[in-house]
């Protein structure tokens, strides 16, 4: 498990309403896309960010498990790729405060702790871009 911390100059409203564009969190992810159900987010809402290079391609199928506007959601992650991500905006002095943390693991037999492990280290890599994204003021 990793948690990615970011303080903004957003206010909480503004930051939470980027986050919970969750079809545009892919932005920030090299060669990936997002495919969503119709609608607004909401329990249930199910979304796929697909990573393709010309015939390679892994989907990373989800759905949202809470959702609690203004402040906090949470999915879970139902592909090969197992795992939760929980996202909360708290207000601050300065503006607002985004904090995201994630479990990923791969569901193989035998290598699932050694995948969870992965995930912790890989994560922040993966993530960090998008979580500075959506919190950064001049974009």
């Amino acid at each position: 498990m990793f948690t990615l911390t970011r303080e903004s100059a957003l206010p909480p409203a503004e930051l939470w309403q980027r986050l919970a564009a969750l079809g545009d969190h892919a932005d920030s992810v090299p060669l990936t896309t997002t495919i969503a159900d119709p609608g607004a987010p909401a329990p249930g809402w199910r979304f796929t960010a697909r990573t393709a290079l010309g015939p390679l391609r892994f989907d990373d199928s989800m759905f949202v498990e809470e959702w609690e506007p203004p402040r906090r959601w949470r999915v879970r992650k139902t592909g090969f790729l197992k795992g939760w991500a929980e996202a909360v905006v708290t207000p601050t002095a300065g503006g607002s405060r985004l904090t995201w943390t994630e479990e990923l693991w791969f569901e193989l037999p035998g290598l699932t702790g050694v995948t969870r492990r992965v995930g912790d280290v890989l994560g922040p890599l993966i993530f960090g871009p998008v979580v500075n994204r959506l919190a950064r003021a001049d974009r």
